[in-house]
């Protein structure tokens, strides 16, 4: 390899060109221009600053992201083929796996990502002062910007790692002396960058209203999450470093950021919760609850990664492994959150291959056999995307979502319990001949009660159904969320006396209740032919307005306020026209309360690892809820390994630790 990894990483300053929004990063001078002439132009500060964004799309819409910040959770279990399943099992280890899809963690390349974004932000910070062509309004909004990215990074650094260096200037000499600073510095250092992104970002008037770049009220919105986090993490009043928080309690500060964004109205919620993830309105810029998220062009070639550090033996520079760039630099970049919470509804047994195709294109046709109908399928197939397996939710989550069924829209808009054939299909299909719209159903109940018996019974030749536990096909082993698992043997009930159910697809690891969220509702790209791509342009909502209710809540129960009335403000917003869906009166919240609440609105959103650490909740809750990770998780997976490639690079090695653990 060319170069190691990366304490202080390598010179990147002005030895990086800053291109276009397609290859933002290239470790060389093609033109032989220093840092003060290329960043003295309008352009090359423009594009330096767009730069400081790319580094979040390797996160946010990503397989590997997704899996680091969800897998391993009382949430969800690892499907058949999930490519993480280490983060489960919880089975991790500090080795770089540069190249290998098959149980990758992507660590070593995360770490590797964020240190150079954080570099790539200390270099807009060293040449927006000294650029003398742009306005001083708009040098104070790219200030503000990459104050808070900057921020932003280190955020996923601390807790992912805890102890990392915070590094304030962009690094241009290569050093292998490495450092850690504390979690409280690393905190206090984000806490001041976010406040300056805040007095940079009001300053400015350059972005007065929502948009997809760093405004006032989503740094206000981080600010009041990373408050939180502290909080909760470290304690309330644990920040010392930065003395403008010294001795301050950060609930109450939490309380207070996350009031002020509610207030001002900024964002607002919609009457129809299933609004907020229509692809009409993905664009993080005008979604109504949306406050700030990664964007994705439609033009995917304008979503590919900057291109790694790390070289491959001939000197040419590394592509991030599949599980982050999913296709690859020839394709494109994208959100690949449509294939993630899906099953094999599609291709899960020869039931119901005639009724059910994978579309690839929006003209597919399927011809009734007895009407002689040609049915354009698309349209109604394509937003049920590709079943992957990779997440399968726990019975945990699960049954939070029964409970509230019948008063929250959240179930409607969250959970996909149904798939329907297209119109036009009725009474094809060879195996359940009185099928009429439903093909496949999962049920939220045991098949083995009354209620599903009759549910069973009713079933019979109109469609195959799925059951909690019980009945012909159960998705879970038991009905105890502490000693449940997706079911993996094959069935071995025959209730058609034709084998039909005789197939180990049909089983809870690869059939099961989706998450609707990231479905491609909408899909009319002329550039792409596929209806069901590998890929999709939608954006990413990293901060949603109903988040800050959360934060006020927790933090309301931390420091005394009316939390349940918090709690109930959000739950109105969610509760189905003319239905009851406050939490009782007398309702004692505690923490409990707050991550329930968290995993019905948040699930999926690349925050649930990250809350069961903060709150210290991570053990109990695993150990409760997930069978496939209670084994093994232990106290020191709190915290993730240092890559082993980054141990190796560093000389002073006995005074830069791997995490107590992975040693």
């Amino acid at each position: 390899m060319k170069i190691k990894l990366y304490i202080s990483l390598v010179a990147i300053g002005f030895a990086l060109t800053v291109t276009s929004c397609k290859d933002f990063l290239v470790e060389e001078n093609k033109v032989g221009e220093t840092g003060d002439l290329l960043y003295s132009t309008e352009s090359g500060i423009e594009g330096l600053v767009a730069s400081c964004y790319t580094y979040s799309r390797t996160w946010y819409g990503k397989e590997a992201g997704l899996g680091l910040s969800e897998m391993g959770t009382d949430l969800f279990y690892y499907g058949y083929d999930n490519k993480q399943k280490s983060l489960n099992s919880y089975k991790i280890t500090a080795e770089s796996l540069d190249g290998n899809t098959a149980d990758n963690p992507c660590l070593d390349q995360y770490w590797e990502a964020f240190f150079t974004a954080v570099n790539v932000c200390n270099t807009a910070l060293e040449y927006i002062p000294k650029n003398t062509i742009i306005t001083d309004t708009k040098k104070t909004q790219h200030l503000g910007e990459a104050h808070f990215l900057r921020a932003f990074y280190y955020w996923h650094m601390v807790n992912i790692w805890g102890p990392v260096p915070y590094y304030k200037e962009a690094i241009k000499t290569a050093s292998t002396d490495g450092y850690r600073d504390s979690e409280e510095v690393v905190y206090s250092n984000i806490l001041a960058d976010l406040d300056d992104a805040i007095a940079e970002l009001k300053s400015s008037t350059t972005i007065s209203t929502k948009s997809s770049v760093v405004t006032y009220w989503a740094a206000r919105a981080f600010k009041a999450r990373v408050l939180l986090y502290a909080s909760s993490w470290l304690g309330a009043t644990s920040i010392s470093t930065n003395t403008d928080y010294a001795g301050k309690n950060l609930y109450t500060l939490a309380k207070a950021e996350a009031t002020d964004v509610i207030n001002s109205n900024f964002s607002t919620f919609y009457d129809n919760y299933s609004d907020v993830w229509t692809m009409t309105n993905e664009d993080v810029a005008t979604n109504h609850e949306s406050i700030w998220g990664v964007t994705y062009s439609s033009t995917l070639t304008d979503n590919v990664l900057p291109y790694r550090i790390k070289t491959d033996a001939s000197g040419t520079y590394l592509d991030y492994v599949n599980l982050i760039s999913r296709t690859g630099r020839s394709i494109g970049g994208g959100n690949a959150m449509l294939l993630m919470f899906v099953p094999k509804w599609n291709n899960a047994g020869s039931d119901l291959t005639d009724v059910f195709t994978r579309v690839t294109t929006i003209t597919a046709i399927i011809k009734n056999r007895l009407t002689n109908l040609e049915v354009a399928v698309g349209p109604t197939y394509s937003k049920y995307s590709r079943g992957f397996t990779r997440y399968v939710p726990s019975l945990y989550l699960v049954n939070l979502f029964k409970n509230i069924k019948e008063t929250d829209q959240r179930y409607a808009g969250t959970i996909r319990d149904c798939y329907t054939i297209a119109p036009g299909l009725e009474g094809h299909s060879l195996k359940y001949t009185s099928m009429q719209d439903t093909a496949l159903y999962f049920m939220m109940d045991d098949g083995n009660s009354t209620q599903g018996q009759a549910m069973i019974a009713r079933a019979q030749n109109r469609y195959r159904i799925h059951t909690l536990v019980g009945g012909n096909l159960p998705l879970y082993t038991s009905s105890d969320p502490a000693t449940a698992l997706p079911t993996t043997t094959m069935p071995t009930a025959d209730p058609y006396g034709d084998g039909r159910y005789k197939n180990v697809a049909y089983c809870g690891d690869q059939s099961f209740i989706a998450l609707k969220k990231w479905e491609m509702d909408v899909y009319n790209r002329s550039d792409l032919d596929k209806v069901t791509p590998e890929i999709a342009d939608r954006d990413v909502m990293v901060l949603r307005l109903s988040e800050m209710y959360l934060i006020k809540a927790e933090a309301e129960l931390a420091i005394g306020g009316d939390a349940l009335g918090t709690i109930n403000a959000l739950r109105e917003k969610r509760a189905i026209s003319g239905k009851d869906n406050d939490l009782p009166s007398g309702t004692v919240v505690d923490i409990n309360t707050i991550l329930d609440e968290r995993a019905i609105e948040l699930c999926g959103e690349q925050q649930r690892w990250f809350d069961l650490k903060r709150t210290h909740k991570l053990l109990e809750r695993v150990k409760a809820y997930n069978a496939q990770a209670k084994d093994n998780i232990q106290e020191y997976h709190y915290y993730r390994p240092i890559p082993q490639a980054q141990l190796d690079a560093v000389t002073n090695k006995g005074e830069f630790l791997q995490n107590e653990g992975y040693n």
